[in-house]
């Protein structure tokens, strides 16, 4: 059946309900627009994009896990679907974003239902008998973001929440392999474990560890400072491990300047790199370049802790070259996931390994075949590490 999009005035879309004491009011009109779907509609997934958050901090049961679902919505829905359903087919809406978002539908009976986390930190909500009529719904965030509203992009899906997603992702096909933590190079990559969180990073010297700043410190605010390294990570047992004395941030990152800036240092108490070695961080060569661009090698390698294989490193072992992107990004296709980040893109020479990006986000591009997986290039890396090369410093926490 073909899909019918149609936007219509906000005084004809509202829909009189009953009165609601909940802060989010339906009777609003929508923020980022209207549609009228009907069972069998394509493209599906169908997707909009928009901003998510808002300034009311509201609580509802999570519909998924029965605990609390908290965020910051606005008071408007976001976004109104009228929806004709078909007796054999569910109904999905969920939602991609690089910031922590919560998912908030009101359907044709006046029933609320929220998610928090469905897959990593992406909400979803699924009806397997949806009803017919208009359903409102809130991109709302975990944290308060003050005056910014991150891009989000809501799906709709009679596949299945995520249907598709972890293709994209994967660029098709899912290419990681569990790796032996315990043996080089895969031992001089670990767990960075920040209580609230996790990460992961790899050590670059006897007692330093590279990782993403964004693992750190959001919004010029230190939110998840690390508290220790462990090393070649496995079903919880480590090689070696550390406690984490303190840590740097790039200032770039910290003032807002993210371009090229998404990595940090970790200072560790523990000599364990003269234990297990590190790698060494640097840019690709002109020839190394070349080579790679010929498809003769080398090899980029990749390994992290993904989300989705708790406690198990798994690795990339031959990851496609895309494109270095201005002076300071690398675009590139080894399968990651949240969890990843802060994990080191290498190369394999003929003194060791060397680190030529450092994992830092997947921008959503629903709308392509596949996602765009970005690491920050290490001209910047190695900058920071001349400059700091007088001693280490930790930049303050804003309050």
């Amino acid at each position: 059946m073909a899909f019918r999009h149609a936007i219509f005035a906000a005084a004809a879309a509202l829909v009189l309900q009953p009165a609601t004491l909940q802060a989010q009011d339906f009777n609003l009109p929508p923020t980022f627009g209207i549609i009228s779907v009907y069972s069998g509609f394509l493209p599906d997934p169908n997707w909009v994009s928009l901003l998510a958050g808002g300034s009311i901090r509201a609580e509802y049961p999570d519909a998924v896990t029965g605990n609390r679902c908290a965020g910051y919505f606005a008071e408007a829905p976001d976004f109104r679907i009228h929806f004709t359903p078909r007796e054999d087919l569910p109904l999905s809406f969920y939602v991609e974003a690089r910031e922590d978002t919560v998912l908030l539908v009101n359907t044709p009976d006046g029933a609320w239902h929220c998610n928090d986390d469905s897959a990593g930190l992406n909400p979803a909500l699924t009806w397997d008998d949806p009803l017919e009529g208009q359903y409102d719904i809130w991109v709302g965030t975990y944290s308060p973001t003050g005056n910014e509203y991150p891009p989000a992009t809501l799906s709709i899906s009679e596949f299945g929440a995520f249907t598709g997603s972890f293709e994209r992702a994967f660029f098709g096909e899912d290419d990681r392999v569990v790796v032996d933590a315990s043996t080089a190079p895969w031992n001089m990559i670990g767990f960075v474990d920040m209580s609230q969180a996790s990460c992961t990073g790899a050590l670059i010297g006897p007692q330093v560890v590279l990782t993403a700043a964004h693992c750190i410190a959001n919004d010029g605010v230190v939110d998840t400072p690390p508290v220790e390294f462990l090393a070649g990570f496995d079903q919880g047992n480590a090689v070696a491990r550390s406690r984490v004395t303190h840590f740097h941030v790039p200032a770039g990152w910290m003032n807002g300047e993210q371009d090229g800036t998404d990595f940090a240092f970790i200072y560790l108490a523990d000599p364990i790199g003269d234990q297990l070695g590190w790698m060494d961080v640097g840019p690709l060569t002109e020839d190394e370049m070349t080579s790679i661009l010929a498809g003769t090698g080398p090899a980029i390698l990749q390994a992290g802790y993904s989300y989705d294989q708790q406690g198990v490193m798994t690795g990339n072992l031959n990851c496609p070259f895309v494109e270095i992107f201005g002076a300071n990004e690398l675009v590139h296709q080894c399968d990651t996931l949240q969890g990843d980040s802060g994990s080191p893109l290498f190369i394999e020479t003929a003194d060791g390994y060397r680190i030529i990006g450092v994992e830092s986000h997947t921008d959503p591009t629903p709308r392509e075949t596949y996602d765009r997986n970005v690491a920050m290039y290490t001209n910047f890396v190695v900058a920071e590490l001349q400059m700091l090369a007088g001693g280490p410093v930790t930049p303050p926490a804003k309050e």
